[in-house]
């Protein structure tokens, strides 16, 4: 057949057709693919009744790759029937940010601290924008932010005070951003009013203590700052106006020796019951200590003790303890390597020195301490920073961590605070690298339990004293044993 016949250009044609309709990706460029994904972003709030939309096929990484570069230990976990038969099947009521890294009003990069307000605003640190976002997570809107332009360095983690106070660390500078609500009336240095999210900064905090890496920050009821260096293994208090506190003798180290904690940032307190609860990363473990001295309390949660404070069993932690936070009588801590939060009812006191098969005959009534765990390992792990083809294209904008971990998949997950409003518990953590926030319901949670779980969570209070989470919002978990010991200078 002749190039230049009739009959062979009818055939070319049909099959240059055939070859757009059945070859999709190919009929247009690929920058437009990576513009499609753009424009898929998720909204500020995203639903999470179901899976956000997938990602164009040819932006994401090869499916093969995606479990690859997906951290081995949680996928072990996932499939440890001895953990995962503890699994609390609730999911979060609500997503906040838009699931990308970016400069926007709904961005984060990456949120790290959370606290809540006295009025249930969640406040949460944005450290490489350098900003404090506001949330109201009854009705999901962003509400302002506060900061840019006066944190710098690396800011972490965040505190509340009874009086509305706000604390801001920072492990770079090793210091710590104070700012105020403003007054009614108050105006800016121009002359403008002020909003009521319009924070205004009132000086650094502690700039000249010495800390080597400053990190987890809580403050009690009585306005006493309590302050957790990651490198000193050590927990410092001050007064409310900052000054040293002589009554607080922290005790650090073991008659060996040792440090009682290693690698530590989250923080919790439970003023009723006088303890004082913090994460050791690099053991998998909670250890207490004494929230008016700073005793130790020969007290582990997680695994059993040997005595002297060490760790014994397999512990219900699979690897790095972060944000710790309290509600009530009902400890949330996160499990980050893993994306799971578990809880522990501190009314029950076999919830301490107890590793997790000691658990065991307890599992179906859940009623010996630890209730159980919500949350999912990532399916992408975007913390993977060996995997330079997915961060590429995270940064591109042609993946977007959000839509490709549905709502309650974790990955690297940080710090969490809890507060209770209106008869409702919420308790929200930061998803560092799905870039947003998640939000569970302690109603959905104990539906999910039973009701017999209900009681362990203290009903709505407005007094601080006796609602301690008000005041003890917990710490992420940045600090020396971050897992793969690769995260904010580790």
């Amino acid at each position: 057949m002749k190039p230049n016949s009739p009959v062979f250009s009818a055939l070319f044609i049909v099959a240059a057709l055939s070859f757009a309709l059945f070859n999709p990706a190919y009929a247009s460029p690929q920058k437009k693919k990576k513009k499609q994904a753009a424009i898929a972003a998720p909204e500020a709030t995203q639903p999470t009744n179901q899976p956000p939309a997938a990602q164009p096929q040819p932006a994401q990484p090869p499916a093969h790759a995606a479990t690859d570069h997906t951290t081995a230990a949680p996928l072990a976990a996932e499939k440890d029937p001895q953990r995962e038969a503890w699994r609390i099947h609730a999911e979060p009521y609500a997503i906040l940010g838009s699931g990308r890294p970016g400069k926007a009003i709904a961005d984060f990069d990456k949120p790290d601290g959370v606290a809540f307000t006295p009025q249930g605003w969640l406040l949460a640190t944005d450290a490489k924008n350098r900003r404090v976002q506001i949330w109201d997570v009854k009705t999901k809107a962003h509400l302002g932010e506060f900061g840019h332009g006066i944190l710098g360095g690396e800011v972490v983690d965040i505190a509340v005070a009874p009086n509305g106070m706000v604390l801001v660390t920072d492990q770079v500078l090793n210091l710590a951003y104070a700012f105020m609500p403003p007054q009614p009336g108050e105006k800016d240095e121009k002359g403008k009013p002020l909003g009521p999210h319009d924070y205004v900064f009132k000086g650094t905090r502690f700039g000249e203590r010495h800390y080597d890496k400053l990190g987890g920050i809580a403050i009690d009821s009585k306005g006493r700052i309590y302050a957790v260096d990651a490198h000193l293994n050590e927990v410092f208090r001050y007064t409310p106006d900052g000054a040293n506190d002589s009554s607080w003798k922290f005790a650090k180290q073991r008659a060996d020796g040792d440090t009682y904690l290693h690698g530590c940032e989250g923080i919790a307190i439970d003023e009723a019951a006088g303890n004082i609860y913090i994460a050791s990363e690099k053991d998998f473990l909670i250890q207490v200590f004494d929230w008016e001295t700073g005793a130790y309390k020969g007290k582990l949660v997680g695994v059993r003790s040997d005595g002297s404070g060490k760790p014994l069993g397999k512990s219900i932690f699979s690897g790095a303890v972060e944000g710790l936070a309290i509600a009530g009588k009902t400890l949330f801590a996160v499990d980050e390597s893993v994306g799971h939060i578990q809880i522990f009812d501190l009314n029950n006191p076999s919830v301490f020195n107890r590793d997790l098969a000691g658990f065991g005959p307890t599992l179906r009534a859940r009623n010996g301490g630890y209730k159980g765990f919500v949350g999912h390992s990532p399916q992408v792990d975007f913390e993977d920073k060996t995997n330079k083809a997915l961060q590429q294209q995270v940064k591109d904008g042609a993946v977007i961590p959000g839509q490709a971990n549905p709502p309650g998949y974790f990955c690297s997950p940080d710090s969490i605070a809890t507060h209770t409003m209106d008869g409702e518990t919420y308790i929200a953590i930061a998803d560092q690298c799905n870039y947003r926030l998640a939000v569970y319901r302690w109603s959905d949670i104990t539906r999910s339990l039973g009701s017999s779980s209900a009681s362990t969570v203290a009903r709505a209070t407005t007094t601080p004293a006796a609602q301690p989470a008000q005041t003890a919002q917990e710490t992420t978990g940045k600090g020396g044993g971050k897992k793969k010991g690769k995260k904010k200078g580790d």
